[in-house]
């Protein structure tokens, strides 16, 4: 991983976060040497270490490996992955005395957070940007308001209206705080919490596929990854997502930067890519009848990655 620490980000409610540190993974050729640039933008509970190599592997390091060989050519192109903002594997986040008084931010807020970041690596511009549910929505912003010159945005397992509520948020952030009090009860309903996600992220009917005792598997991710992650940082990254909603500017939108919208027929999140959209809005879509829920892209790629590789390359 790493990291660069800037003065401050300027957030659009007004308030800052000062200082603001971005981290990263970077995949590939440098920057300034790659024949392409791409930006990828991880899911809600990923890290950024979408494929191998990092000397400080985080618990789901190559969560995305598979795509290094199906769509990117990693001797000639450069992967940047950065943590999003509000996330805990480096990048700003809450954490310490501050933590529930850690500002409110936006997408769009964590769109400039990454252009801030871009600027100062000399990045003058990127030939693509893809991103996975929650990174998904920040592709979606992208497209609409690209900070540098972009050449195209791939949306996977996602949609341009978040999900969940602000009752969500608050139920999140107490579970926060009872955590941090080391209520028993709290870490267990946090435990559930994740075996439940996983399950409906299609990891369950992915294990059985392979004839894997499912349940003691699900109980060591899930515990490997609450000895990992901030549930306060689940509840920012959540506030952000509940507040998400390009729906009209999408429908709207007119030539800018071409988007393919992927999804899972059998993703319990993001299901559909149904949205009326101006003919000029240069918005490709494409459906795989997936068996693995909205971890789709990364448990079964060769569904995905053909239509991602070809829209990538074609002028």
């Amino acid at each position: 991983m790493l990291y660069k620490d800037f003065p401050r980000l300027q957030l659009g409610s007004g308030r800052e976060i000062a200082p603001v540190r971005v981290a990263w993974a970077q995949y590939g050729a440098p920057p300034a040497r790659a024949r392409k640039i791409h930006l990828l933008l991880h899911g809600i509970t990923s890290s950024p270490q979408a494929f191998l190599g990092d000397p400080e592997p985080a618990l789901d390091a190559g969560w995305f490996r598979a795509w290094a060989d199906g769509v990117f050519d990693l001797d000639r192109d450069c992967i940047l992955a950065p943590n999003a903002l509000g996330s805990c594997f480096g990048s700003s986040a809450p954490q310490g005395a501050g933590t529930a008084e850690f500002p409110a931010f936006t997408i769009e807020d964590t769109v400039a957070f990454y252009a801030q970041w871009l600027r100062w690596l000399g990045v003058p511009a990127l030939d693509g940007v893809i991103g996975y549910s929650y990174g998904g929505y920040q592709a979606f912003q992208w497209a609409l308001a690209p900070p540098v010159p972009t050449g195209k945005a791939v949306v996977l397992a996602s949609a341009p209206k978040g999900n969940g509520s602000d009752a969500d948020v608050h139920a999140l952030s107490g579970l926060a705080a009872e955590l941090d009090r080391n209520d028993a009860d709290a870490w267990q309903a946090w435990r559930s919490q994740r075996l439940d996600t996983l399950r409906r992220y299609g990891h369950a009917d992915w294990l059985a596929a392979r004839g894997e005792p499912v349940e003691p598997a699900l109980e060591t991710a899930a515990d490997l990854w609450i000895a990992e992650f901030s549930p306060w940082s689940l509840a920012c990254l959540r506030r952000a997502a509940v507040h998400f909603d390009v729906r009209e500017p999408l429908r709207g939108k007119v030539d800018g930067v071409p988007i393919l919208w992927m999804v899972n027929r059998g993703d319990k999140l993001f299901p559909t890519n149904d949205l009326a959209a101006s003919s000029r809005a240069r918005i490709q879509r494409a459906t795989v009848q997936g068996r693995f829920g909205h971890s789709s892209p990364m448990l079964e790629p060769e569904l995905w990655m053909p239509t991602v590789r070809r829209f990538l390359c074609t002028a």
